[in-house]
């Protein structure tokens, strides 16, 4: 499973490398499809700075609010999910309930505008109820 420990917590991803890729590079497709909005020649610096603000978070358990971390909307429990920011790219995620020192990365995303996309909302609520609610 694609996860990183820190201190704090366990950040662990929703999208998950393919069985038969075992010890090859890998990025979470949605994480590849939000780089392709992005200058091609800013990929490093934005791999570098999401990679910071992830160990931030497992080691610390927050991110500086709202320079690098904004409230999104609800879950189905009534609970919020959360936003990494790093420029317009967003690792949209929550703190869960069912598994104690685990927050999850649901998708990544580029933010065209200022709102929260719908797509967005729903993609993190479906990954929310496959993790959450899902039977043991």
């Amino acid at each position: 499973m694609e996860e990183y420990r820190g201190a704090k917590l366990t950040i662990r991803y929703c999208e998950q490398p393919p069985a038969d890729s075992e010890g090859e590079p890998w990025m979470p497709p949605s994480l590849r499809e939000a780089l392709g909005s992005i200058q091609a020649g800013k990929h490093a610096t934005c791999m570098s700075q999401l990679a910071a603000r992830r160990e931030r978070l497992a080691n610390t358990g927050r991110l500086r609010s709202p320079d690098h971390w904004n409230t999104e909307a609800r879950l189905p429990n009534g609970s919020r999910f959360y936003a990494i920011k790093v420029g317009k790219l967003r690792a949209y995620g929550w703190f869960s309930t069912r598994y104690k020192g685990v927050f999850y990365i649901s998708h990544f995303a580029f933010k065209k505008g200022q709102k929260l996309s719908s797509q967005d909302e729903q993609r993190v609520i479906n990954n929310w109820r496959r993790i959450e609610e899902q039977n043991p």
